[in-house]
Formats: C-alpha cells, sequence, structure tokens
C-alpha cells in the first residue's frame, strides 16, 4: 500500500492473532480480509497465518473490515468476525471454535483415531473438574472441545486436553511427517505419572475479575434479565442506550466508553493484575477513579481505569505498587450536586465498578489526560480507549469458572458437629421474602411465588393462599421477634435434614452451602445426584450439581459459597 508523507494520520496497521481453544496459535490457515460497506465485498488482505497465528495488513483507518477463514472440511470461505481499524496501530485476538487447522492424527488398527496434542483416560474417581484442574483448563472448555452435553464422563474414555509435554505408553508414539505448514508437535517420552502433563502456570492467572461476587447484572441477574437488561457482557448492534456496556450512546452525542459492574454499596473493588498506581482523582457525581498501570505475568501492559468507587474508600496513593487481588476502595453511590441519589435505574441508585481499558499505545505517563469534555469525541477519552470487555471475561473466567484449587479432606470437620454460621444465616435471610410494616417491629403475611401464605423470612403457613388460611395479606402481621423465632426452628429443622442426608466431613461455607439449598427446596431429596457425589467424596463435581437445580440465580451464589466460600446474597 503507498502512503503519502502523512500517511499514519489515515492508515491502520492491523494485526489478527487466531488461537485455538487452548491458546496455541494456528498457523497455515488461510484468511482473507474484505471490506463490508460496500456490496462487491472489497478484498483488502488475503494469506495464510504465520507461526504465530498471525497476519499483517494495512487499510485506511476507520474502515469497516469482515474476517474470513478457509473451512475446515472444503476449501470454501466463511465469515468469523467483524472488526473496526479503528486506531494507528491495532491488534484483534480471534478464538477458533475447533482445536486445529489440518489436525494430524495417530490412527490405531481400530481405524479410530487420537487426539495428537493431548489426550487423558478416564480414570475411576475422575471429574471434569479434577481433569480441568490438573491441565490448567476450565470445564466448559473442555465440555467445548469434547463435544459433551454433561459432566458425565466414563472410565476408559479418552478426552482431548490441552498441549502435553509427555505421556505415557504402551507403544512408542510413532513419528509420522505432519502436513506442510503444520504446527511441530510436542515430543512424547515416558513418565511416571501414566498420564499426559502440561508445563504447569506459574503463579496465579495472568488477570482477575476485579470484584470477589459476580455481578448483579450478570445474565440471570437482577439487572440482567429481559424485562431489566443491563447485562455487562453484551455486545451494542447498531447503537442503543444499553448503558452498562461499551459503546452505549449518552447524552450530548457521546458514547459510553466502559463496562459497568452493577454491585451492592461498598463492594471492595480488587486489583486484576500488579501494575503501578498513575491516577487517583475525582470522577463522576461525587465519586474518584483509580488508574493502574498494569503489567500482566504473562507480558501484557495496558492501563485499567476503577471509576465511581468511594472517595473515603480509597487505600492506595499515585505512585503506589498495588499486588494482584489488592483492595482499592469499595464502590460508591452516584449522587446529584445537591448530594440527592442519582436514579441509574429507573428509580433506583444502584452502585457500579465503571471499568474502563486502554491499549497503552499512547504511553502510561501519569499526567497524560485519560478522560474530560475536552477529549476526542464520541467518547471523550485518550485515543487508545479499547473496550474492557476481554479484559474482565478472562478475570470472570479466573476467578468464578475455572476449577477452584482443591482442599484437603482431612481438614474439613464432621457434620455431625457442624452448625449454621452467622454469615449462611444472612445469607438465607437475603434471599427470603420478608415484609415490615412502617415502624420495622413487626413483618406481614403474604403470599409467596407460589401463591402459598407465608410470613417473615420464608416461613410457610400453608400451601394454600392468606385468605384461605384466615389472614390478609400484606395486612395481617406478627412481630419481628416472633417472625426471628419461626426462622430459627426453620433452619433448625433444616439442619437436621441436611445431617441425614450428608454424611461426609465439609468445610463451615460447605455446610452453609447446603443448609440454603435446603431452606429454598424443603429439603435435599431434591438433589439426590448432589447428595450421593457427595457421599462418595466426590467435593469437586458435587458442586456442579447446584448448577443443575431451579432459581437459577440463586443456585449460582451457592455454589460459589460451596467452592470459593464467597456469601453474595445479590439478586
Amino acid at each position: 500500500m503507498q502512503r503519502s508523507s502523512n500517511a499514519s494520520d489515515y492508515v491502520s496497521d492491523v494485526t489478527v492473532f487466531f488461537k485455538d481453544h487452548f491458546g496455541v496459535p494456528i498457523q497455515n490457515l488461510k484468511v482473507e480480509i474484505r471490506g463490508i460497506e460496500d456490496q462487491a465485498g472489497h478484498m483488502y488482505h488475503s494469506a495464510s497465518t504465520n507461526a504465530r497465528g498471525a497476519i499483517q495488513f494495512s487499510v485506511r483507518k476507520g474502515e469497516e473490515l469482515s474476517v474470513h477463514v478457509k473451512r475446515w472440511t472444503s476449501e470454501s470461505m466463511k465469515e468469523v468476525a467483524r472488526l473496526s481499524a479503528a486506531l494507528s496501530q491495532i491488534a484483534f485476538h480471534l478464538t477458533s471454535p475447533k482445536t486445529q487447522h489440518d489436525l494430524p492424527t495417530k490412527t490405531d488398527d481400530s481405524g479410530g483415531g487420537n487426539y495428537w496434542r493431548g489426550t487423558y483416560k478416564v480414570k475411576a474417581h475422575d471429574n471434569l473438574t479434577a481433569i480441568a484442574r490438573k491441565y490448567h483448563t476450565s470445564v466448559d472448555l473442555l465440555k467445548r472441545v469434547n463435544g459433551l452435553k454433561s459432566d458425565l464422563i466414563v472410565v476408559g474414555q479418552t478426552l482431548k486436553v490441552p498441549p502435553v509435554e509427555s505421556r505415557k505408553s504402551d507403544e512408542p508414539v510413532p513419528k509420522k511427517p505432519a502436513p506442510s505448514g503444520t504446527p511441530p508437535q510436542n515430543d512424547h517420552s515416558n513418565n511416571d505419572h501414566g498420564a499426559p502433563t502440561t508445563m504447569p502456570r506459574r503463579g496465579p492467572a495472568p488477570i482477575i475479575f476485579p470484584i470477589a461476587a459476580r455481578p448483579l447484572n450478570d445474565e440471570g441477574g437482577v439487572y440482567g434479565t429481559p424485562s431489566c437488561d443491563y447485562t455487562w457482557t453484551k455486545q451494542l448492534h447498531g447503537g442503543g442506550y444499553d448503558q452498562a456496556r461499551y459503546g452505549a450512546n449518552r447524552a450530548g452525542g457521546r458514547k459510553h466508553a466502559a463496562r459497568d459492574l452493577y454491585v451492592k454499596s461498598d463492594t471492595p473493588i480488587v486489583a486484576i493484575a500488579p501494575g503501578v498506581v498513575i491516577k487517583c482523582e475525582f470522577f463522576y457525581c461525587h465519586t474518584w477513579q483509580i488508574s493502574i498501570h498494569h503489567k500482566t505475568t504473562d507480558g501484557r501492559e495496558f492501563i485499567a481505569l476503577y471509576g465511581e468507587v468511594k472517595p473515603s474508600s480509597i487505600t492506595v496513593k499515585i505512585g503506589d505498587t498495588v499486588n494482584q487481588g489488592q483492595i482499592l476502595a469499595a464502590s460508591g453511590t452516584l449522587l446529584k450536586a445537591n448530594g440527592t441519589p442519582l436514579h441509574v435505574v429507573g428509580n433506583e441508585n444502584v452502585s457500579m465498578l465503571h471499568f474502563e481499558a486502554y491499549s497503552g499505545s499512547l504511553g502510561f505517563d501519569s499526567h497524560s489526560r485519560l478522560n474530560g469534555s475536552a477529549m476526542p469525541a464520541p467518547f471523550q477519552r485518550r485515543a487508545d480507549l479499547i473496550d474492557s470487555l476481554t479484559i474482565l471475561l478472562e478475570g470472570y473466567q479466573a476467578t468464578f469458572l475455572d476449577a477452584p484449587p482443591l482442599k484437603a479432606v482431612g481438614q474439613r470437620i464432621a457434620i455431625a458437629q457442624l452448625n449454621i454460621s452467622e454469615q449462611g444465616k444472612a445469607f438465607i435471610k437475603g434471599w427470603e421474602g420478608v415484609y415490615y410494616d412502617d415502624s420495622k417491629a413487626n413483618t406481614y403475611y403474604y403470599d409467596d411465588s407460589k401463591g402459598y401464605c407465608t410470613v417473615g423470612w420464608g416461613h410457610l403457613i400453608s400451601k394454600s393462599s392468606c385468605t384461605a388460611n384466615g389472614y390478609v395479606a400484606m395486612s395481617s402481621k406478627i412481630s419481628v421477634a416472633d417472625a426471628q423465632t419461626l426462622f430459627d426452628r426453620d433452619v433448625a429443622r433444616i439442619e437436621t435434614a441436611v445431617k441425614n442426608a450428608i454424611s461426609v466431613p465439609l468445610y463451615q461455607y460447605e455446610y452453609d452451602a447446603l443448609v440454603s439449598l435446603a431452606y429454598n427446596m424443603g429439603s435435599l431429596i431434591k438433589a439426590p445426584s448432589l447428595c450421593r457425589k457427595l457421599n462418595s467424596g466426590d467435593y469437586v463435581g458435587a458442586p456442579a450439581e447446584f448448577l443443575d437445580i431451579e432459581n437459577k440465580t440463586r443456585r449460582e451464589r451457592e455454589h460459589d459459597m460451596f467452592c470459593l466460600n464467597t456469601y453474595n446474597s445479590n439478586h
């Protein structure tokens, strides 16, 4: 491409990386870059990926591009992504739904094939969570790569796993030549473990999530439903006013520069990676922002802006070095100039973390402005602003979806010695409906979601309406003290049911999660798989059963409590 002397003002140098689900570059993949604005679909670039799984080219800045790759089973091309060349230098990372291009296989006498890049044969007492932890990946990824519809695996089943360094085999692996352009495969040799091994990840995940609890605007959360959809993970198509998402329209033609994570007030905000604080200043509506120049353990550098935090809660200052997971501040409350709450969703004032990201291509100088009305439209941000979604999703995966570390069974407590904690009680109360009168000294009788007469914190009077039982819903009432007595009796009854159903020792938070589940369902009778797995000692596979039971959002929170010791009743 011929450039004029000031071509850099008009040209975008683009790099597109292609990787498989295990993060390995896909080499020798035929790629075409086409335009999408014109009917003819102008061809900007055609090439095959290099050793880094990348292609590089230049186009006019601001061009909208369509990425096409060669299909796995034919010579035809398929569109896989649409990109915008918005900056002078920009890189995109695309993950293939397949695992490897033109993947060589080792064929045995039966005509079947072994997955060359790594296999694992399921043994007795194995489960997907333990296998995922062994290979530093996630259950979700193993299921997708292996085409599994559920968590069910059987002894002797061969699973595809991430790239291996070595594996034990009854016969040496034949070293047949790979097709031209195929990445070199790992050498395989015998080892003492009888299974493939990977290079372990050094240290923690490069990026974690900036809050320890799932956001209230997760899909399916209280602000992530079809009727109240502020889901932070969704992409905008054709503009719109979906306020939590990057690119959403704002007053005056401005666009939203961040992803907003809705949380409860005063939720701790943590550093997603190591770094140095470069800004700590006023942000918006009585809240402040903290900007950090992050350097991840795998060599990446970028700026993260943690916005809308409570100024009095900030624990760092400019120049401070921060560690991954270090608490920076707490989520703030948006207030108008007169000090009254700002309505965020309808008539509600919702606390949030406003999370922006900058590529760092314009440097990391603490004196460089990142935002403000004088900055370029439409975002009014520095030109290296990027959508923070990819960073947040990586952290979300590491914090909530990857298999948590296994803990020694011997440290657990005999279930007969356990009683629900105060945290556990507060968690249950946070989920159960309770209606106070104006004095806050009494609670009303009410009909629950099934039309059953209920009072206090989910105490069931009868499987019929309040009227049928001689009460007037939202008029008849009992004292809070009496409601507390009913709650304590209900919890005691449920604890007995849990101890009758479960026989193995548990951590306190595992026990609390089971009591919450049983309190909501009346017992654990409706969770036979969970009980069976847990009583067999499968502490890793059992909690996955929470996610297959009705009341999705509460089950996710109970699952997180069981696995991660987080008590989050946000809903």
